[in-house]
Parts: structure tokens; sequence; C-alpha cells
């Protein structure tokens, strides 16, 4: 295949780290060019087979366009960022909010990952203040379950944070490399995730991007949650971010109240991390598309049977996956204990305690339970309308009687008084 420009490269690159081509899609046109050049044809342009295969959207195309724009800016000035304390060793990561780097912190003689801010997210005041604020709080945070913050600071107009290097790789990085995991060990990463979650429940904070890049396990088999966004439950942050696709939550893992802007606690988190193990125990996430088709289809559309994707999975690890992901967040497991026993029970094997949630049909039930009730109730009121029309007919019979008795007695009494006149 002839050599494709850096920019098509990049392009594809952008596109699936911010969720709005999935690694699959990206593939496909992949492989797709690579079918054109061996026949001796020019390959189309990654960016013009994404929205001709109906992958991306325009609003999606700019989006990555802004963010390679961003990208660009940062690696021309990843080569002169100097933060005291650190020595920064390589770049490990980007997202919405900023570069991640793998650095040493000189004065403990330990690895960290470095966080280093966007410049547009520093140079507004009211983000900085709410940044300084919520990453202390996280900073407080102590779980086994979760990466640790260390540092917070400052450096040349620059915002930055400082966490625990975890020695090990994601949970996505699995996918990538062996496909489908199995479901013992899947079950006991989300396990452990959850004892994270209901952490910082405990302090009113809700995570809002879980996912399998999100979940870092240790070579000792510890998984770890981080990348916590300090700044997501700020709306007018949140709508800057949605406008240039960095969405509050990763598209394939975003639960339905989420994507719709609503507000979210708990049941958000477990949404996600429902859909984290759909991807972990099929190799794939549970909808396809691109980025705003992926939260529609969260809101609306009925969670595709992980046995369709993978037929050798045992009922009980749907069912569970099926109420992790209800639509409704009062479908969902209400309280941490009843989630952690179902998940030991799948992880050993055998079927969860709660009932099972019809998938895709909540909402459908719900509707029919109403109209069910309204059927008894007009039934009661039917019911009721025949007794009174019964009541009524026999008083109305009864009335008849009597009537026709008077009026043979009316006709019997002037009879015999006209016999005898």
């Amino acid at each position: 295949m002839p050599p494709e420009s850096p920019f098509a490269i990049s392009f594809g690159d952008v596109a699936v780290r911010h969720g709005l081509l999935t690694r699959e899609q990206f593939e496909q046109c992949r492989r797709e060019q690579e079918a054109a050049a061996e026949k001796g044809q020019l390959p189309q342009r990654l960016e013009d087979l994404v929205v001709q295969r109906g992958f991306m959207g325009e609003r999606e195309l700019r989006a990555v366009q802004v963010a390679m724009e961003r990208l660009r800016k940062d690696t021309q000035r990843e080569s002169e960022l100097k933060i005291p304390g650190y020595e920064i060793l390589e770049r490990v990561g980007e997202g919405g909010l900023g570069v991640v780097f793998k650095a040493k912190q000189v004065s403990m003689n330990r690895l960290v990952a470095l966080k280093v801010l966007h410049k547009q997210w520093a140079e507004d005041e009211e983000f900085r203040k709410r940044f300084l604020i919520e990453a202390r709080v996280v900073g407080r945070l102590s779980h086994q379950n979760l990466i640790s913050v260390y540092d917070v600071g400052k450096e040349g107009g620059r915002y930055y944070f400082s966490m625990e290097f975890v020695d090990g790789e994601t949970v996505e990085d699995q996918i990538t490399r062996d496909g489908a995991l199995p479901v013992p060990g899947s079950v006991e990463i989300i396990l452990q995730t959850t004892r994270a979650i209901q952490y910082i429940s405990k302090m009113n904070l809700v995570h809002r991007d879980i996912k399998p890049g999100n979940i870092m396990v240790t070579k000792a088999g510890v998984a770890k949650l981080g990348d916590f966004g300090f700044v997501k439950s700020r709306p007018d942050i949140d709508k800057a971010l949605a406008q240039e696709g960095m969405v509050l939550g990763t598209p394939d893992y975003i639960s339905p109240e989420q994507a719709m802007g609503a507000e979210v606690d708990f049941r958000s988190d477990i949404y996600s991390l429902g859909a984290s193990l759909y991807h972990m125990v099929t190799g794939k996430p549970p909808y396809d598309g691109s980025s705003s088709a992926v939260m529609e289809k969260h809101i609306k559309a009925q969670i595709p049977s992980p046995q369709d994707v993978k037929p050798g999975l045992s009922d009980a690890v749907v069912q569970l996956i099926e109420r992790m992901m209800a639509k409704k967040p009062e479908d969902r497991y209400a309280d941490f204990p009843e989630l952690f026993h179902d998940l030991e029970l799948v992880k050993m094997g055998a079927s969860p305690s709660t009932e099972r949630l019809e998938v895709g049909k909540s909402t459908i039930y719900r509707a029919l339970r109403i109209e069910r009730d309204k059927l008894d109730q007009a039934t009661r009121k039917r019911s009721a309308l025949e007794v009174r029309i019964a009541t009524l007919e026999k008083v109305v019979l009864g009335l008849s009687i009597a009537l026709g008795v008077a009026v043979v007695a009316v006709v019997a009494l002037a009879m015999a008084v006209a016999r005898r006149g």
C-alpha cells in the first residue's frame, strides 16, 4: 500500500481516541484503502471514507480537525515544557482536558503520571478556581482501587496535577491485544472497580467517564480507576467540550441520562461499568456508529444481546449486564450490596439473585402497565355501571309490574262501576 499522508494517519488516531470513530470502523476504512491500492487505484482519504460510510458526520469531522490542530500546537509546546520538580520522560496519552506524560517526581524519586491541562482551560478564570478546588478534593481520596492524585500546581500559565503511575496496562489494551476477555476475570475487574465507585459515591462524587481505557490493571491483578474529569460537572465547560466532540463520558459507555444532559448519580457510573463489561466479554462496545448515533442508541435503542456477539456467554452474565445497563436509572441496581452480591455469584458461575430485567422492554412494560391499569379502571367502571343498570332494570321492572297491576285494577273498577250503572 502506498504511504498514507501524516494527516490521514493522525486523523484516524485522533478520531478513535476521542470516541468519534470506533477501532473497528477505522480498520474497515483502512482495509478499503488497502484494497484500492492493490487494484492500482488511488485510495480515498480516510476523512472522506468515514463520511461516505456514515461513520461520522460533518460535526464530528470538524471536531476531529479542531482536536488535531490543538494536538499540533500542544506537540510544539511539549518540547519546551518544564515543570519544576518533575523530569518528563515521555507522552503517554491525550484527552479533552489535557496531555498525560510519564514523568519522574525528583523529590520522591518515583514515577508519576503528569497531566498538563490544555491552555484553553488555563485561560478561564472560573475554571482555574474550580479545577484547583476539585483537584484537591480528589487528591484527598484514598482507595486501593483508585489511582491516587499526588500534587496540583501551576507553571508558566499551565496547570497540572501528578498521579500515581500504574505499572500495568488498561483493560482497553487487554481487549485490543486479546479480544474478548474471560468472564471470571472480567467480572473480577468490574467488582474491584465497583468498590472504587462505591467509595467515591459516599462523597457525592460521580466519575462520569468510566470505560476500559480508564481502568488500569497492575501486574499483580489490582484494578485501579483513574482519569477523573474534574470539570465535567460545570455546564458551560460541558457544553464547550461537547461542541468540540469531546463528549462528557465516552459515547461508547455513556449512560442515557448523561447523554441527555440530565442530572446523574452513582447509577450513571453503574451503567457505564455495565457497558464496559459488555465490551470486555464480547470484544466490542454495545453500539457502533458515529458519536451522535451511538449516544442516541444509548438513549433509545435496545441493548444488543451479548450472546449474539459471543454465543458462548452464559445467561447469568447477560442478565447482569442487562440490569446494569437498564435505560431507566430506577431499573438498575438500587444499592451496592445488591450489585456486589450478583457480581460474586456470576464470577462463580451462578445466576444473579435479582429478577431478570427484560432488555429494551422496561419502558414498554411500564407503558403496558399504565394501559393495563387504565383498562382495569375502565373495566371496574363498566362493572359498576352494569350493576347500576341491572338495579335500574329491576326497579323499572318492579314499577312496570306495579303499574300494570294498577292499570288492571283501575280497568276492573271501571267495569264494575259500569255494570252497576
